[in-house]
C-alpha cells in the first residue's frame, strides 16, 4: 500500500524537513564557531611566536622568518622540542594545514552522520506512517461494512496504542449496534404482531356491535325484550372496545416512558379497599366474595394511580377466575425487608407452560375466558417493575392461583 499524502502528512513532512534543515545549520554553525576558535588561537600563537622572535632576534629579517615559518622543516624534531618545555601539550603538533584538513574532514563527517540519522529516521516514520494508514483504511473499511449492516468483530492484533484503543472503542460500538439492531428486529416484529392481535381485538366486537345495529335498524318492529338484549349487547362491546384501547393507550405511555410515577406513601390496606371498590360490581355478579386481611400500618412507596391500575387488574383477574359464589382472598404484610400484596383465587389454576407466558401481551392460554383479551396482566407486570417491585405466581391445576407482589425496601 502506497502512503497517501494528505493534508496532515504534508504537514508532517514540511515540520520534519524543517527540523532537518535547522539541524543542518545548527550542525554547521557549531563546526565553523569551533574552527574560528582554533584558528583564532593558532594565529594568536603565531603572532607571539613571531614577535618575540623578531625582539629577541632584531638582526634578522621578517622575510626570512616567515620563510623559515613556511618551511614544511623536520616535524618530529620540533615536536620533540616543544614537548621538553611542555608547548606540545597545549598545542599538538599538527600544522595549521592539518587543522583545517581537519575542521574540512569533521563538518563533512558531522553533515554525512546528520543526513544518515535523518534518512534512517525518515524510513522508520514512513513505515510507521504506512502501517497506520493500512490499520485506518481496515477501520475504514470496518466502518463501511458496520454501515450496511455487517457486524463481524475482529479482535486480532490488539496491541496498546491508539489505533487499538480506537479499535477497542468501534468494536464496542459493534457489539451496541448489533444489539439495537436484534432488538429493533424483535421490536418490529412485536410492534407487528401487537397490531395483529389488537386488529383481532377490536375486529371481532366491532364486528358483532355492527350486526346488532343493522338487525335493530332492519326491524323497527322488534319486540321490547329482544331490542334490549341487542342495546346491552351493543353497549358491553364498546366497552369491552374502549377498555382496550384504553389500556393500550397507558402501556404506549408506559413503554414510551413519558410517565412520571410520583413516589409516595400507600397504605396497603387503603389502596387495596379503593381497588375492590372499584370492582364491586364484577363481584356482586358473580356472587364472589372478597376476604381481606392486611395489617392497617402496612406501607410501601408507589404512584397511587399507577398500583391501583396494577392492583385492580390482578383482582379483576382473580374474581374473573373464580367460580360463582367463591371467594378471592387477598392478604398483605410488611417486615423490614419488603412490603406484599397477594390475591389468591380458588379458580382451576395454570399449568407450568402456561405461567411462562402469563404476562405476555395478549396471551391467551386454555385457563383463560373466551372474550379475554390477555393485556392485564401484562400491564400489571409492566407498571409493578416501574416501581422496582416483583410480580410472583404459584399455582396449580384445580388449586387455585396466588399472585403475589413484593416491593423491597431501600
Amino acid at each position: 500500500m502506497k502512503i497517501i499524502w494528505n493534508r496532515e502528512l504534508r504537514r508532517m513532512a514540511m515540520a520534519a524537513s524543517a527540523v532537518f534543515l535547522f539541524s543542518c545549520f545548527f550542525v554547521n554553525f557549531c563546526v565553523g564557531r569551533y574552527a574560528a576558535s582554533v584558528r583564532t588561537e593558532y594565529n594568536e600563537m603565531l603572532a607571539v611566536l613571531f614577535g618575540n622572535v623578531m625582539q629577541a632576534y632584531p638582526d634578522i629579517k621578517e622575510e626570512e622568518v616567515i620563510a623559515v615559518l613556511n618551511e614544511p622543516g623536520n616535524r618530529n624534531y620540533g615536536a620533540d622540542i616543544l614537548a621538553r618545555y611542555g608547548v606540545y601539550e597545549d598545542y599538538g603538533a599538527s600544522s595549521f594545514a592539518a587543522q583545517e584538513r581537519h575542521f574540512l574532514f569533521m563538518t563533512i563527517w558531522a553533515n554525512g552522520i546528520l543526513i544518515l540519522v535523518c534518512l534512517t529516521v525518515g524510513a522508520f516514520i514512513l513505515l510507521y506512517l504506512r502501517k497506520r494508514q493500512q490499520e485506518i483504511a481496515h477501520l475504514t473499511d470496518y466502518m463501511i461494512a458496520l454501515n450496511r449492516d455487517g457486524y463481524e468483530l475482529e479482535m486480532d492484533n490488539n496491541a496498546d496504542d491508539e489505533l487499538s484503543g480506537l479499535r477497542n472503542e468501534i468494536y464496542k460500538l459493534t457489539v451496541l449496534l448489533k444489539e439495537q439492531a436484534k432488538e429493533a428486529v424483535s421490536q418490529k416484529q412485536v410492534l407487528a404482531d401487537t397490531m395483529v392481535n389488537i386488529s383481532h381485538q377490536l375486529k371481532t366486537p366491532l364486528t358483532s356491535a355492527t350486526v346488532l345495529a343493522d338487525n335493530l335498524s332492519d326491524n323497527p318492529d322488534m319486540d321490547r325484550k329482544t331490542r334490549q338484549h341487542f342495546l346491552s349487547e351493543i353497549t358491553r362491546q364498546i366497552t369491552g372496545m374502549s377498555w382496550l384501547i384504553t389500556v393500550m393507550l397507558k402501556m404506549a405511555r408506559l413503554d414510551a416512558e413519558v410517565v412520571e410515577l410520583e413516589n409516595t406513601k400507600l397504605g396497603v390496606k387503603e389502596l387495596v379497599d379503593e381497588v375492590i371498590e372499584r370492582l364491586e360490581l364484577a363481584t356482586e355478579w358473580k356472587n364472589l366474595t372478597i376476604s381481606v386481611n392486611i395489617p392497617q400500618e402496612a406501607q410501601f412507596m408507589a404512584d397511587r394511580k399507577w398500583m391501583s391500575e396494577a392492583v385492580m387488574n390482578i383482582v379483576k383477574n382473580a374474581l374473573e377466575h373464580s367460580p360463582v359464589g367463591g371467594r378471592v382472598e387477598i392478604t398483605g404484610e410488611e417486615n423490614e425487608i419488603y412490603t406484599q400484596i397477594s390475591v389468591r383465587d380458588y379458580g382451576k389454576g395454570i399449568t407450568e407452560e402456561e405461567r411462562k407466558k402469563l404476562f405476555q401481551r395478549f396471551y391467551n392460554g386454555s385457563s383463560m375466558r373466551e372474550d379475554s383479551v390477555g393485556i392485564g396482566l401484562a400491564l400489571a407486570k409492566e407498571i409493578v417493575e416501574k416501581e422496582y417491585g416483583s410480580i410472583l405466581v404459584d399455582s396449580c391445576p384445580n388449586h387455585g392461583t396466588t399472585f403475589t407482589l413484593r416491593f423491597m425496601k431501600c
